[in-house]
């Protein structure tokens, strides 16, 4: 969400919510937050591929159902902004940075100002309580809990678009060798690629001088900039929707990458050659948009599951036609077996043993040579020819087996890869959804995050762990010293919990909690491995190999130093090394 369509949507805000009471409010995810206002939500994404803020009719039992509750943060919402009249909405000039003025209660009764703080700044975006300029409650775990809250300081590097001057203009367009897109997107403050386009078209529209070196002559630059800026911060939005197809389409194939759509809030004449669907508001605008965008990664993540499972099942079945081709290539010599135990029971009272073979004419030779056959571990010529018997008999079998077996298996090869190659076609859920069903995809109700391991009121603080949440919801403990682990490994750490730890390098014990004794879900796993691997001696390194197992499988000797175990059974995973998951601070 760029800074001009944020201004057009807080400006609507503070005419829609002003004087309104805030209700219930949630945490979604890791990154998003609903707070409901008179039967509307105020929706707050602060995932860097969809930062937002929006109001939106919504859905309260899905809301309600993705909620969590195992964080702080839902509980501080609740204490601080339930019943908190809202007195105004104000965004920072030069920012993706939104105010929200509360006149509060604390539980005393007594009434407090309060502000509730969204800053859409890339990876820095965050939800923020704030009381007497400070923090006293984030989304986002901040290193400065509790500290001053200050406004984010004006890009140095960035003109304001209000204040440059003609001639200013004029040499940045100059030094960007008269690329008025780039001048501005580079130089003017709060001009994403998408206005910088608008101007550079606008330029060209009005046939203006790019740059002049007069300075009695106003370049057109100056005059189209001026006009852009008046309809953003002067004039009524006139928020639009650009898309390559009709919108109606683009929300039928959510699937189809080729079709595009672009959010503003003002008529674009760069696009106007694209469909354009105009909204009465801002906000209506930002709702259908980022529905769609909703859509379309619920629809890129179940088209990925899909892939994920075809590829390995093919990889599966491929290795499985290996060993297979393997067996029949051995079975061949079944009719050799066969032909070696005749031999020896024909050479049976003439047969030498030798060492490990048997030394036999051979009868199915006109000259009658002789042969060594290996003795297989036999003492007597009759075990020894039991036992090619016995060979042949099992090849012949398995020969049969194997020939009924391989055209099924090729063709369920065939089958599986006709099948990603008919999954970049699926561009519609329902024929997603159809085709998932088809390859035997199981699609599992999503549970919610706090049934694993919802801690209880009595649960004691954990010392000397570093705790997180994967994004699944499941809680991830980090020793921090060698005793830690122990502790950790030893103490805390259930027979079922999943252990984790760096190969071959020194670093904490990771325990990922699992007390429902159910498959861990692989980006729970995943995440747990990735801080057992930022957490060992190796953590520069660009990947690392960490071994895991259930806690049951970790045994501590007589005699072995402090944070030193032994593996009955493990696994072992390459991930790259990163502080995955959400950090919980005690």
């Amino acid at each position: 969400m760029d800074n001009f369509l944020l201004h057009a949507i807080a400006n609507e805000l503070a005419e829609l919510l002003t004087g309104m009471v805030i209700g219930k409010a949630f945490q979604i995810g890791t990154t998003d937050v609903r707070i409901e206002v008179r039967g509307r939500w105020l929706a707050i994404s602060t995932d860097p591929a969809r930062l937002a803020l929006y109001l939106t009719d919504g859905n309260w039992k899905k809301t309600e159902s993705e909620a969590r509750s195992d964080t702080t943060f839902p509980a501080l919402l609740k204490k601080y902004l339930s019943g908190a009249r809202i007195v105004g909405v104000e965004k920072l000039g030069y920012d993706r940075v939104v105010k929200f003025d509360l006149q509060a209660f604390n539980e005393d009764g007594s009434s407090v100002a309060r502000q509730l703080i969204v800053t859409l700044i890339g990876r820095a975006a965050n939800v923020m309580m704030v009381e007497a300029g400070r923090v006293i409650a984030s989304l986002r775990e901040r290193r400065d809990e509790n500290a001053l809250y200050e406004d984010p300081a004006p890009p140095k590097d960035k003109l304001d678009p209000f204040q440059v001057t003609a001639k200013q203009l004029a040499q940045l367009i100059a030094a960007s060798n008269g690329d008025v897109a780039e001048a501005a997107h580079i130089h003017l403050l709060g001009v994403t690629n998408l206005y910088a386009a608008e101007l550079a078209h606008r330029v060209v529209e009005q046939d203006g001088i790019l740059f002049e070196s007069q300075e009695n002559k106003i370049p057109s630059c100056s005059t189209a900039l001026t006009e852009l800026l008046d309809e953003l911060f002067k004039v009524a939005p006139q928020a639009t929707i650009y898309s390559s197809q009709p919108l109606a389409e683009l929300r039928e194939a959510t699937g189809d990458e080729a079709l595009t759509a672009t959010l503003a809030p003002i008529l674009l004449r760069h696009l106007a050659s694209q469909h354009a669907a105009t909204f009465p508001n801002a906000n209506a605008a930002a709702d259908a948009y980022y529905s769609l965008l909703t859509a379309r990664r619920a629809f890129a993540a179940l088209r990925q599951s899909c892939q994920t499972h075809l590829q390995t099942r093919l990889k599966k079945q491929r290795q499985l036609l290996i060993n297979l081709e393997r067996e029949q290539a051995a079975f061949v010599r079944g009719e050799q077996h066969q032909r070696y135990g005749e031999l020896l029971l024909a050479n049976a009272h003439q047969a030498l043993k030798e060492g490990d073979t048997f030394l036999v004419t051979d009868y199915y030779d006109e000259a009658q040579a002789t042969l060594e056959l290996p003795a297989l571990q036999t003492a007597t010529v009759q075990e020894c020819a039991e036992r090619y018997f016995k060979l042949a008999r099992k090849a012949r079998h398995g020969i049969a087996s194997l020939n009924a077996r391989l055209p099924q298996l090729r063709d369920e090869i065939a089958l599986l890869e006709n099948h990603l190659e008919q999954l970049p076609q699926q561009t519609r859920l329902d024929d997603l959804t159809a085709f998932a069903s088809v390859i035997g995809l199981r699609r599992e109700k999503r549970q919610l995050p706090t049934t694993p391991h919802k801690p209880t009121a009595k649960a004691p603080k954990l010392t000397g762990v570093r705790r997180y949440l994967s994004t699944d919801g499941f809680e991830i403990l980090v020793g921090r010293s060698n005793t830690d682990n122990d502790h950790l490994t030893l103490r805390i750490a259930k027979s079922h919990d999943l252990w984790l730890h760096a190969a071959d390098y020194a670093g904490s014990h990771v325990v990922l909690r699992n007390p429902q004794r159910k498959p861990v879900p692989p980006q729970a796993l995943l995440e747990a491995a990735q801080l057992a691997a930022k957490f060992c001696q190796a953590r520069t390194e660009a990947r690392i190999g960490v071994n895991y197992c259930e806690r049951k499988f970790v045994t501590k000797p007589k005699g072995f130093a402090p944070g030193q175990v032994r593996l009955s059974s493990f696994k072992t995973i390459l991930v790259e090394p990163k502080e995955a998951g959400e950090r919980v601070m005690e």
